[in-house]
């Protein structure tokens, strides 16, 4: 059984933005993520990082004041 985590449009927003990842590819992106994420978390990432990107950190325009996780993004502390 193979295991990854899926990159679509949200997740790489999202990695981007918080700094997770630097990369535009998707298996890039990929890479990146499974060095910094827990294993028993992979199942997982694809969907919050949907969510998020749904409801708050949306594109163009995040919703940054309603963010719980603006202390950690990168994007955040370079654009405010």
């Amino acid at each position: 059984m193979l295991i990854g985590i899926a990159v679509d449009t949200h997740c790489k927003r999202i990695s981007n933005r918080l700094g997770l990842s630097k990369e535009k590819e998707p298996t890039k992106i990929e890479q990146d993520l499974l060095k910094q994420i827990d294993k028993k978390d992979y199942k997982d990432v694809n969907h919050l990082f949907i969510w998020h990107g749904r409801n708050i950190c949306k594109s163009p325009t995040p919703l940054c004041d309603k963010c719980s996780i603006k202390h950690l993004c990168k994007s955040y502390s370079t654009n405010k």
